[in-house]
Protein backbone atom coordinates (compact mmCIF):
# COMPACT_ATOMS: atom_id res chain seq x y z
CA UNK A 1 0.00 0.00 0.00
CA UNK A 2 2.46 2.47 -1.42
CA UNK A 3 -0.07 5.24 -0.78
CA UNK A 4 -0.76 4.12 3.21
CA UNK A 5 -0.31 7.38 5.51
CA UNK A 6 0.69 5.94 9.34
CA UNK A 7 -2.24 7.90 11.45
CA UNK A 8 -1.27 10.21 14.73
CA UNK A 9 0.13 9.16 17.93
CA UNK A 10 -2.92 7.32 19.53
CA UNK A 11 -5.52 6.45 16.79
CA UNK A 12 -6.31 3.82 16.02
CA UNK A 13 -4.00 2.01 13.11
CA UNK A 14 -4.73 -1.61 12.78
CA UNK A 15 -7.80 -3.45 12.88
CA UNK A 16 -7.59 -7.48 13.38
CA UNK A 17 -10.97 -8.96 13.25
CA UNK A 18 -11.02 -13.14 13.89
CA UNK A 19 -13.45 -14.92 11.37
CA UNK A 20 -14.39 -18.52 10.64
CA UNK A 21 -15.30 -17.50 6.96
CA UNK A 22 -13.11 -15.66 5.39
CA UNK A 23 -14.98 -15.22 2.22
CA UNK A 24 -18.43 -14.46 4.21
CA UNK A 25 -16.57 -12.05 6.38
CA UNK A 26 -15.57 -10.38 3.01
CA UNK A 27 -18.97 -10.33 1.43
CA UNK A 28 -20.31 -9.09 4.31
CA UNK A 29 -18.32 -6.27 5.10
CA UNK A 30 -17.89 -5.05 2.03
CA UNK A 31 -21.90 -4.75 2.12
CA UNK A 32 -22.62 -3.57 4.99
CA UNK A 33 -20.01 -0.68 5.35
CA UNK A 34 -18.52 -1.01 2.34
CA UNK A 35 -15.12 -1.95 3.29
CA UNK A 36 -12.54 -3.30 0.07
CA UNK A 37 -10.99 -6.39 1.04
CA UNK A 38 -9.14 -9.27 -0.74
CA UNK A 39 -8.65 -13.25 -0.28
CA UNK A 40 -4.90 -13.90 -0.59
CA UNK A 41 -3.56 -12.53 2.78
CA UNK A 42 -7.49 -11.25 3.85
CA UNK A 43 -6.45 -7.97 3.74
CA UNK A 44 -8.85 -5.34 4.11
CA UNK A 45 -8.95 -0.89 3.69
CA UNK A 46 -11.57 0.87 5.34
CA UNK A 47 -12.07 4.60 5.90
CA UNK A 48 -9.21 5.44 7.52
CA UNK A 49 -8.30 2.26 8.81
CA UNK A 50 -6.34 -0.70 7.55
CA UNK A 51 -6.80 -4.36 9.15
CA UNK A 52 -6.65 -7.90 8.56
CA UNK A 53 -9.29 -10.86 8.63
CA UNK A 54 -7.82 -13.54 11.09
CA UNK A 55 -8.90 -17.62 12.04
CA UNK A 56 -5.78 -16.86 14.78
CA UNK A 57 -8.15 -15.70 17.08
CA UNK A 58 -11.91 -16.82 18.65
CA UNK A 59 -14.25 -14.33 17.41
CA UNK A 60 -15.43 -12.33 20.77
CA UNK A 61 -19.59 -12.03 20.87
CA UNK A 62 -19.40 -10.81 24.84
CA UNK A 63 -17.02 -8.96 26.58
CA UNK A 64 -13.90 -6.40 26.13
CA UNK A 65 -13.83 -3.25 23.71
CA UNK A 66 -16.25 -2.53 21.41
CA UNK A 67 -15.76 -1.04 18.31
CA UNK A 68 -18.49 1.33 16.46
CA UNK A 69 -18.99 2.48 12.92
CA UNK A 70 -20.65 4.93 11.63
CA UNK A 71 -23.31 4.39 8.52
CA UNK A 72 -25.85 5.95 6.54
CA UNK A 73 -29.43 4.54 7.07
CA UNK A 74 -30.64 2.29 10.01
CA UNK A 75 -32.97 -0.32 7.57
CA UNK A 76 -30.96 -0.73 4.36
CA UNK A 77 -27.66 -1.65 6.68
CA UNK A 78 -29.74 -3.90 9.00
CA UNK A 79 -31.21 -5.31 5.39
CA UNK A 80 -27.29 -6.16 4.55
CA UNK A 81 -26.35 -7.55 8.02
CA UNK A 82 -29.47 -10.12 7.33
CA UNK A 83 -28.91 -10.49 4.10
CA UNK A 84 -24.61 -11.35 4.47
CA UNK A 85 -24.69 -13.68 7.40
CA UNK A 86 -25.10 -11.85 10.23
CA UNK A 87 -27.63 -11.05 13.16
CA UNK A 88 -29.17 -8.08 14.97
CA UNK A 89 -29.17 -8.29 18.42
CA UNK A 90 -31.58 -5.50 19.62
CA UNK A 91 -33.82 -2.66 18.44
CA UNK A 92 -31.97 0.56 17.57
CA UNK A 93 -31.91 2.82 20.33
CA UNK A 94 -31.64 6.69 20.27
CA UNK A 95 -28.86 8.60 21.47
CA UNK A 96 -29.03 11.76 22.67
CA UNK A 97 -31.38 12.73 20.03
CA UNK A 98 -28.45 12.64 17.68
CA UNK A 99 -27.64 8.76 16.55
CA UNK A 100 -29.33 5.58 16.24
CA UNK A 101 -27.29 2.85 18.05
CA UNK A 102 -27.81 -1.04 17.22
CA UNK A 103 -25.82 -3.80 18.33
CA UNK A 104 -25.03 -6.84 15.55
CA UNK A 105 -22.93 -9.57 15.03
CA UNK A 106 -20.88 -10.44 11.68
CA UNK A 107 -21.28 -14.16 9.98
CA UNK A 108 -18.44 -14.89 12.85
CA UNK A 109 -19.47 -14.30 15.52
CA UNK A 110 -17.80 -10.91 16.58
CA UNK A 111 -20.19 -8.27 17.82
CA UNK A 112 -20.15 -4.50 16.49
CA UNK A 113 -21.69 -1.46 16.72
CA UNK A 114 -23.94 0.28 14.40
CA UNK A 115 -24.63 3.94 14.50
CA UNK A 116 -26.61 6.35 11.82
CA UNK A 117 -27.12 9.93 11.96
CA UNK A 118 -31.37 10.49 13.47
CA UNK A 119 -32.99 12.65 10.70
CA UNK A 120 -35.55 15.27 10.93
CA UNK A 121 -39.10 14.16 9.04
CA UNK A 122 -38.87 14.18 5.21
CA UNK A 123 -41.45 14.31 2.72
CA UNK A 124 -42.21 10.30 1.54
CA UNK A 125 -45.16 10.74 -0.20
CA UNK A 126 -47.41 7.96 -1.28
CA UNK A 127 -49.55 7.76 -4.05
CA UNK A 128 -52.76 5.03 -4.19
CA UNK A 129 -52.63 4.01 -7.73
CA UNK A 130 -54.62 1.42 -10.29
CA UNK A 131 -51.35 -0.41 -11.70
CA UNK A 132 -48.61 0.10 -9.29
CA UNK A 133 -45.90 -1.97 -11.25
CA UNK A 134 -46.84 0.00 -14.75
CA UNK A 135 -46.37 3.49 -12.52
CA UNK A 136 -43.07 1.96 -10.68
CA UNK A 137 -41.85 1.18 -14.46
CA UNK A 138 -42.90 5.33 -15.23
CA UNK A 139 -41.03 6.83 -12.40
CA UNK A 140 -37.75 4.72 -12.89
CA UNK A 141 -37.45 5.59 -16.38
CA UNK A 142 -38.49 9.26 -16.19
CA UNK A 143 -36.22 9.76 -12.85
CA UNK A 144 -33.89 6.64 -12.42
CA UNK A 145 -35.41 5.65 -9.37
CA UNK A 146 -34.78 2.29 -8.18
CA UNK A 147 -37.57 -0.13 -6.95
CA UNK A 148 -36.87 -0.95 -3.23
CA UNK A 149 -39.80 -3.70 -2.90
CA UNK A 150 -41.89 -4.61 -6.19
CA UNK A 151 -45.20 -6.65 -6.46
CA UNK A 152 -48.88 -5.73 -7.59
CA UNK A 153 -49.79 -3.93 -4.02
CA UNK A 154 -47.08 -1.69 -2.85
CA UNK A 155 -43.82 -0.52 -4.16
CA UNK A 156 -41.29 1.67 -2.32
CA UNK A 157 -38.77 4.03 -4.98
CA UNK A 158 -35.48 5.37 -3.40
CA UNK A 159 -32.84 7.34 -4.62
CA UNK A 160 -29.35 6.98 -3.78
CA UNK A 161 -30.91 4.56 -1.48
CA UNK A 162 -33.24 7.26 0.27
CA UNK A 163 -36.80 6.34 0.23
CA UNK A 164 -38.54 9.04 -2.26
CA UNK A 165 -42.10 7.72 -3.27
CA UNK A 166 -44.35 4.99 -2.44
CA UNK A 167 -47.28 3.65 -4.30
CA UNK A 168 -50.12 1.55 -3.20
CA UNK A 169 -52.84 -0.38 -4.90
CA UNK A 170 -55.96 1.49 -4.41
CA UNK A 171 -58.09 -1.53 -3.90
CA UNK A 172 -55.98 -3.53 -1.64
CA UNK A 173 -55.54 -2.97 2.36
CA UNK A 174 -51.84 -4.19 2.98
CA UNK A 175 -50.74 -3.84 6.31
CA UNK A 176 -52.49 -0.59 7.23
CA UNK A 177 -56.45 -0.45 5.65
CA UNK A 178 -57.24 1.42 2.34
CA UNK A 179 -55.36 4.90 1.62
CA UNK A 180 -58.03 6.39 -0.33
CA UNK A 181 -61.31 5.79 -2.57
CA UNK A 182 -60.27 4.42 -5.93
CA UNK A 183 -63.31 5.74 -7.47
CA UNK A 184 -62.36 9.07 -6.50
CA UNK A 185 -60.64 11.85 -8.51
CA UNK A 186 -56.79 11.84 -7.67
CA UNK A 187 -54.29 14.54 -6.69
CA UNK A 188 -56.90 17.25 -6.46
CA UNK A 189 -54.51 20.01 -4.88
CA UNK A 190 -51.34 18.47 -4.46
CA UNK A 191 -48.34 18.08 -6.87
CA UNK A 192 -45.92 15.15 -6.78
CA UNK A 193 -42.81 17.46 -7.06
CA UNK A 194 -38.94 15.79 -7.28
CA UNK A 195 -36.74 19.53 -6.92
CA UNK A 196 -32.78 19.26 -7.41
CA UNK A 197 -32.95 17.18 -10.30
CA UNK A 198 -29.26 17.47 -12.14
CA UNK A 199 -30.31 15.45 -15.16
CA UNK A 200 -33.33 18.27 -16.05
CA UNK A 201 -32.12 17.88 -19.83
CA UNK A 202 -32.47 14.25 -19.70
CA UNK A 203 -36.27 14.13 -17.54
CA UNK A 204 -37.35 16.29 -20.76
CA UNK A 205 -35.98 13.98 -23.26
CA UNK A 206 -37.23 10.92 -21.46
CA UNK A 207 -40.62 12.48 -21.08
CA UNK A 208 -41.12 12.47 -24.88
CA UNK A 209 -39.81 8.78 -25.22
CA UNK A 210 -42.90 8.12 -22.62
CA UNK A 211 -45.49 10.20 -24.39
CA UNK A 212 -46.38 12.06 -21.12
CA UNK A 213 -49.21 14.46 -21.12
CA UNK A 214 -47.66 17.66 -20.18
CA UNK A 215 -49.10 20.14 -18.03
CA UNK A 216 -46.70 22.85 -18.03
CA UNK A 217 -44.12 22.77 -20.53
CA UNK A 218 -40.55 23.50 -19.61
CA UNK A 219 -40.28 27.13 -18.08
CA UNK A 220 -38.15 29.19 -15.72
CA UNK A 221 -39.29 30.22 -11.88
CA UNK A 222 -39.46 32.90 -11.48
CA UNK A 223 -39.82 34.21 -14.97
CA UNK A 224 -38.08 37.39 -14.20
CA UNK A 225 -35.36 37.49 -11.15
CA UNK A 226 -32.75 35.52 -9.72
CA UNK A 227 -34.53 33.22 -6.81
CA UNK A 228 -35.50 30.09 -7.19
CA UNK A 229 -33.57 30.74 -9.98
CA UNK A 230 -34.32 26.93 -11.39
CA UNK A 231 -36.70 25.39 -14.48
CA UNK A 232 -39.35 23.26 -14.62
CA UNK A 233 -41.87 20.79 -16.56
CA UNK A 234 -45.15 19.60 -15.31
CA UNK A 235 -46.62 16.36 -16.78
CA UNK A 236 -49.37 14.05 -15.55
CA UNK A 237 -48.09 10.18 -14.48
CA UNK A 238 -49.82 6.90 -15.69
CA UNK A 239 -52.12 7.30 -12.86
CA UNK A 240 -53.54 10.72 -13.08
CA UNK A 241 -51.04 12.54 -10.64
CA UNK A 242 -49.76 15.87 -12.30
CA UNK A 243 -45.74 15.76 -11.70
CA UNK A 244 -43.54 18.43 -11.49
CA UNK A 245 -39.55 18.40 -11.89
CA UNK A 246 -37.07 21.01 -11.07
CA UNK A 247 -33.83 21.39 -11.71
CA UNK A 248 -31.41 22.48 -8.90
CA UNK A 249 -32.15 26.32 -7.33
CA UNK A 250 -29.75 28.34 -9.24
CA UNK A 251 -29.38 26.46 -12.56
CA UNK A 252 -30.83 29.02 -14.47
CA UNK A 253 -28.89 32.26 -12.77
CA UNK A 254 -28.86 35.13 -14.78
CA UNK A 255 -26.29 37.71 -13.93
Amino acid sequence: MPDYQPPATGALCYLQLPTTDLQASLAFYTAVLGWEGETEHGSFTAPGLIGQWTAHRPPASDGGPLLWWWTNGIYSTLTKVVEHGGRVLERPQPDQGQRWLVEIEDPSGNRLGLACPMRTGRPQPLLMCRDVEATSRWYQELLGLVSDHGGPDYERLVSDGELVLQLHQGDVEHHHGRVGDPSAPVGNGALVWFGEVGDFDGVVERVALLKAPIVRDVHRNPPEGNGPAHREIWVTDPEGYVVVVASPDGEDWRP
